[in-house]
């Protein structure tokens, strides 16, 4: 028995044909566009996941990015403070030794006494400096400078190194070095030491005690440059690593860029080729559902 196929499931076929070649069309068309190939998760589920997983993991490393750029500034202000404070040491003990010559008036002797005082002042400014707002040399203590303003009596509360994490899965390091480490140790401070530096240098009226306190401030002076010198070396080693951090952390990033953009990245070439073919195919069928037995576009309005 011969099967007639009706008008209308001849034309509900050609226009379900024509409906997912424009489809197809369009999805090209918008990957020529975009240059995506994945617009939207239901053009690839499997490949969305995969993308939406590098992602994440780029912003992962964007805020260690911000955190190891932020640690490298804070120790390249330490790193500078330490050098100007080393140069001030230097300019002391060039005065303290002035002062130590028996043929040296006491006119003399009294401007080594103001400069050094100046220079004092000057290093009370280094250890109280703030960076952003921050004690460069507080650590962990934020809430009081290092020593007192005026009379550059050390602050009350103890405080620590401030560590942070700067790559993943490595161990955080110190983004500075604290004021006790630099300027004071177990035996005085560097203002200490100066005052009475400046106090023998004008004279007390024992002129061998001012000696011996002059002679004192040259080992001092030795002994604060030594502390110096090892501090400017450990924040070296860390600005070291906040650089080599840095650049790793630029090289994983376009690591998943590079893998995120495998999947979800257009080949422009394949696309044009597809739209091309996506166009034909459309076009033959327009043609041919013309020629029906009725026109199929009464169905497609």
């Amino acid at each position: 028995m011969n099967t007639r196929i009706s008008d209308l499931t001849y034309n509900n076929d050609f226009a379900s044909r024509i409906n997912t070649q424009r489809n197809r069309l369009s999805l090209f068309q918008e990957r020529i566009s975009t240059g995506k190939r994945i617009n939207r998760a239901s053009d690839d589920p499997t490949g969305t996941e995969a993308v939406i997983k590098l992602r994440t993991s780029q912003k992962e490393i964007q805020q260690f990015q911000r955190t190891s750029q932020a640690a490298n500034q804070k120790l390249v202000a330490a790193d500078d403070a330490l050098t100007g404070y080393e140069t001030i040491l230097e300019r002391v003990k060039t005065l303290t030794s002035q002062g130590l010559s028996d043929t040296a008036p006491q006119q003399t002797r009294d401007y080594l006494a103001n400069e050094i005082e100046a220079l004092r002042s000057r290093i009370l400014g280094i250890a109280n400096y703030k960076n952003d707002e921050e004690y460069l040399f507080g650590g962990t203590r934020q809430n009081a400078p290092p020593f007192d303003p005026v009379t550059a009596a050390p602050a009350a509360t103890p405080s620590t190194a401030q560590f942070v994490q700067i790559e993943p899965g490595a161990n955080a390091i110190a983004v500075g070095v604290t004021a006790e480490s630099i300027f004071s140790d177990a035996t005085s401070n560097i203002f200490t030491d100066l005052t009475n530096a400046v106090a023998a240098l004008r004279g007390t009226g024992n002129a061998a005690t001012d000696r011996t306190t002059l002679e004192t401030t040259m080992t001092r002076l030795n002994a604060y440059t030594s502390l110096s010198s090892m501090a400017q070396a450990t924040v070296g080693i860390n600005m070291n690593g906040t650089e080599t951090a840095s650049e790793n952390l630029g090289n994983s990033f376009l690591h998943y860029d590079e893998r995120a953009a495998a999947i979800e990245d257009a080949d422009f070439a394949e696309s044009a080729t597809g739209l091309t073919s996506a166009q034909q195919s459309l076009d033959a069928t327009l043609q041919v559902a013309g020629k029906g037995r009725r026109s199929l576009f009464d169905f497609l309005g």
